[in-house]
């Protein structure tokens, strides 16, 4: 029976072993063992994205969601941001007149 690799384990391939994953993010090889059952520490997510190249989202897309270049793209094109720039611009305008 064939099991898929969690994100975790693809992490810990790249980086040759939980040994290695452990000493290049700077703790135990225990504590990467119990990442496996309680999931990766928050604080932990971008330093092995960094050295394994697992994205963020698939080591944690609780706080890193896929879709979050797609948010700010909206953000910068949405009607409502480009007409809160032009009002600011109007206030500062007004507040320096006084």
């Amino acid at each position: 029976m064939f099991m898929s690799q969690t994100p975790l384990d693809r992490a810990i391939a790249e980086a040759g072993s939980g040994a290695a994953l452990a000493k290049i993010v700077g703790v135990t090889p225990m504590a990467v063992s119990y990442w496996k059952v309680r999931g990766v520490p928050a604080h932990q997510v971008l330093s092995i994205e960094s050295a394994t190249g697992v994205p963020r989202h698939d080591l944690r897309p609780d706080i890193y969601p896929e879709s979050g270049s797609t948010l700010n793209a909206s953000l910068r094109s949405s009607p409502a941001a480009d007409q809160s720039a032009e009002n600011a611009g109007v206030l500062s305008s007004a507040g320096g007149a006084q």
